[in-house]
């Protein structure tokens, strides 16, 4: 679509792992160094582990296609498999036919020889399992029993597990000690810094055609989509093609930081409208008259400065109408006496409320990744629209709440609570740090009396958010169900949203650990006793929901 504008031969983000885009940096290098020699080595367990979208899968690719053909692999890329069907797919990936075992004894007794012929004829045998995060414990104890499989001199299997950093709080569980300490090999990949990032958009525009990168994306914009990617190469190519898409579409030829933050925030949200309009200039543009481009121009510009008369008319008439009432109440005020100001309630910080210390936490152990934020975008980031503002000014709310920071500790909510959001907030964590917890009615709320948020998973830096005080009905619930626990927010907010969008009643509870830290649990159910808590944990673990499922009770505020 945008290629000749741009003077491409394909499109340089698309987010198939081609080996002809292969990027490696210097972390790139150092995992793929990392991995072949584990398997050359014969070194038995291999562990990668890496964010969302950091190349964990390009990787695997990579390693593959640089392996000779002494060495028989096998790849796993759906692990949500039943020991059986585990079994069954190993066997027909390692044998070339099917077959279907009468008992797994008769499996590892083939199996078995299977891997002793492919020592003698010097053959290296390699099975791969990808999103290994998700495996079962059970599952997880069944391969770590293959690997028992080896000689007097050399291991007869290499197994190479890849997931992300949750992968490495699975395997820290006391049930998973004994697979924990046979793992020889293992690495973590990191986000690219602001130079690879660099380099890398640069690679692939060059392999895309383009000669000269720096003339369509400067440092400055680098810089943007390093900030707004956080240097995750998938973030990076999304970023990327939609700003490009978006330049063809303004007949831009250099893309801005500007452009980058809107692509950003067109992601983030939720059925937006304004990608499907950009596609559709883009696909009807070379079809549109000049002139009528130009009249569509001179149509907005119109609308624009309409607005703008009407701002400043509303301003006008609201100082004139401030004005009159400060004069009529001057009148009304006795003679000779001074007026004292009234004080105005202040929100009295309270420690965090206790929670049972009788659960075990699987807290994450990657920190969320800050970084500083350049003046331009922070004030773009504050703005609010004007009709939004003189909405908020004109509207008869009474006197405003008190506007604080977010703090450590949770407060108690008497006549409600506004937040600056600041960089690295989300709305969850916001409502968890507020209340002691959230779940998606509460999100609902906070939406309702904040119109301006359309989207709850999508909220600006420096933008004022309401926070009403709570009823007897949404307070917190008396018996839940604790499931999983991460130690950054983010985690903690994707498994969240994955549940609600299961149809669970979800909700984030955060606890202050003397060792861990602020830790955040997600728990499911909202229960009026402990039987029923009892009964609703045991339905999770029977239907594989979820491994770890223990009851709890909250104090409700």
């Amino acid at each position: 679509m945008y290629t000749a504008f741009y003077n491409l031969t394909e499109k340089p983000f698309n987010l198939t792992p081609s080996p002809r885009y292969l990027y490696l940096g210097e972390v790139h290098k150092e995992a793929l160094a990392f991995l072949t020699y584990g398997v050359v080595e014969r070194k038995g367990f291999i562990l990668l582990t890496g964010e969302v979208g950091t190349g964990k899968t390009t990787m695997v690719q990579t390693l593959l296609a640089n392996l000779d053909k002494n060495v028989e692999r096998v790849y796993i890329s759906n692990p949500l498999l039943s020991t059986q069907d585990f079994i069954d797919y190993l066997a027909f990936s390692a044998f070339k036919r099917k077959v279907r075992f009468k008992s797994k004894a008769d499996f590892l007794v083939e199996f078995e020889q299977f891997l002793k012929e492919c020592l003698q004829h010097q053959k290296t045998f390699l099975l791969i399992i990808d999103e290994a995060q998700r495996l079962s414990f059970s599952l997880l104890e069944e391969i770590r029993l293959l690997s028992n499989m080896e000689t007097a001199d050399e291991k007869l299997i290499n197994i190479f597990l890849v997931g992300q950093p949750e992968l490495n709080e699975r395997i820290a569980e006391p049930r998973c000690r004994a697979l924990l300490q046979r793992i020889s090999v293992r690495h973590h990949i990191r986000p690219l810094d602001l130079e690879e990032t660099r380099e890398y958009i640069m690679t692939r525009l060059k392999i895309a055609g383009c000669h000269e990168g720096g003339k369509i994306f400067p440092r400055s914009t680098i810089k943007a989509l390093y900030e707004y990617s956080e240097g995750y190469p998938r973030m990076i190519n999304i970023l990327g093609d939609n700003a490009l898409l978006l330049g063809y579409a303004r007949e831009k030829h250099k893309i801005t930081p500007g452009m980058i933050r809107e692509c950003y925030e067109e992601i983030r949200l939720k059925d937006h409208p304004r990608k499907e309009v950009i596609k559709k200039i883009a696909d009807d543009k070379m079809a549109l008259p000049i002139s009528r481009t130009r009249y569509k121009f001179w149509k907005w510009a119109a609308i624009l400065l309409l607005i703008a008369a009407i701002g400043v008319l509303a301003a006008y008439l609201k100082q004139d109408v401030v004005n009159k009432l400060g004069q009529k109440a001057r009148m009304l005020l006795p003679p000779h006496k001074d007026v004292q100001p009234v004080p105005q309630p202040s929100v009295t910080e309270m420690p965090a409320r206790p929670l049972p210390e009788t659960f075990k936490e699987q807290p994450q152990k990657i920190d969320e990744k800050g970084g500083p934020i350049s003046e331009e975008e922070a004030q773009l980031s504050a703005d609010l629209p004007q009709e939004k503002q003189l909405e908020a000014e004109l509207s008869p709310k009474g006197p405003p709440p008190q506007t604080i920071g977010l703090v450590e500790e949770e407060s108690p909510i008497q006549s409600g609570r506004t937040i600056v959001v600041k960089r690295g907030d989300t709305l969850a964590q916001l409502a968890t740090e507020v209340y002691g917890w959230a779940d998606q009615k509460v999100l609902n709320l906070i939406q309702k009396h904040n119109p301006e948020i359309r989207d709850v998973n999508q909220i600006r830096i420096g933008q004022k958010i309401f926070f009403p005080p709570l009823s007897a009905t949404e307070a917190a619930p008396i018996y839940t169900v604790h499931i999983a626990s991460y130690r950054p927010f983010a985690s903690a907010r994707e498994e969240f949203q994955r549940l609600t969008a299961e149809g669970y009643e979800a909700y984030i509870i955060p606890v202050n650990d003397a060792e861990k830290g602020r830790v955040y649990r997600i728990t499911l159910g909202n229960f009026d006793d402990l039987e029923k808590a009892n009964t609703y944990a045991a339905t999770l673990i029977q239907n594989g929901v979820t491994d770890y499922a223990k009851p709890m009770q909250l104090e409700v505020r």
